[in-house]
């Protein structure tokens, strides 16, 4: 649901300005609840925040709701107030209710069902889109269905939100790489590869891309360069027998 700002009219506002009146204190929503929450070894006001209110910059709020300095981080074990408004209520349980569709999502993609998973995943980014998780399964579930184009465009999504991320650059790669895009795949692994220079799933990937676009040499050295890492790894085997298959196909050269 979109909620639309009230904005005074402009006319009024510069009429108070020129009074030299002040406007009437923002007013705070009212309360629906106030929820005891006991704090985890690895919790902070700004995780706090983050899960309650889906905004980390108030963890101020909730720091002076209990009468403590957000500069000092709230001490694990001790039970602090977390004071929700009609529409904080309502975002948690909206992020919930996410959550157990994003799970249901799961169960259903652990049986083979991905078309069905789909449509868990899809419900639960209508619930709460900044769920990420159920983004980037939705795009492998896509990916399962065939539909690579959408899978795509939304591994490029996360990919923009969270360059540093390499699991979903690397998801990217393997998509493009499943529709036929050889180029985009090969720019996707070689991004994850800059980043992460030893990710083995990306240097055999890359490898196999190499070789497809007619790269003989570079699949190679990548090859190579994944049986280095990984000389007894999942894909050790395959990657001796690509090596073998460019070897031949150039005459036994090396």
């Amino acid at each position: 649901m979109k909620f639309i700002r009230l904005i005074a009219p402009l006319a009024l506002a510069a009429l108070l300005s020129c009074a030299g009146e002040r406007p009437a204190p923002r007013v705070r929503e009212p309360v629906e609840q106030v929820v005891t929450h006991r704090v985890e070894s690895d919790e902070t006001w700004r995780t706090l925040a983050r899960d309650y209110y889906g905004d980390e910059g108030r963890s101020g709020v909730i720091a002076r709701d209990n009468g403590m300095d957000a500069a000092a981080e709230p001490r694990p074990g001790s039970a602090v107030r977390i004071v929700l408004s009609e529409r904080d209520a309502r975002r948690i349980k909206d992020r919930l209710d996410a959550a157990r569709e994003y799970n249901a999502g799961l169960d259903l993609v652990s049986e083979g069902n991905y078309a069905a998973a789909s449509g868990r995943f899809e419900e639960a980014l209508k619930l709460d889109p900044a769920l990420t998780d159920a983004s980037f399964n939705l795009a492998i579930t896509y990916g399962r269905l065939g539909f690579h184009r959408k899978a795509a465009s939304i591994l490029g999504e996360l990919v923009s939100v969270a360059p540093g991320n390499v699991g979903y650059r690397y998801a990217l790669g393997a998509t493009r790489f499943d529709a036929g895009n050889l180029a985009g795949a090969e720019k996707a692994f070689l991004e994850v590869l800059a980043a992460a220079p030893s990710d083995r799933k990306s240097v055999f990937s890359l490898a196999v891309v190499l070789e497809k676009r007619g790269k003989s040499g570079e699949a190679k050295s990548r090859f190579r360069q994944y049986l280095a890492l990984d000389p007894d790894g999942e894909w050790a085997e395959a990657a001796r027998a690509h090596l073998d298959a460019i070897e031949r196909s150039e005459g036994g050269g090396q």
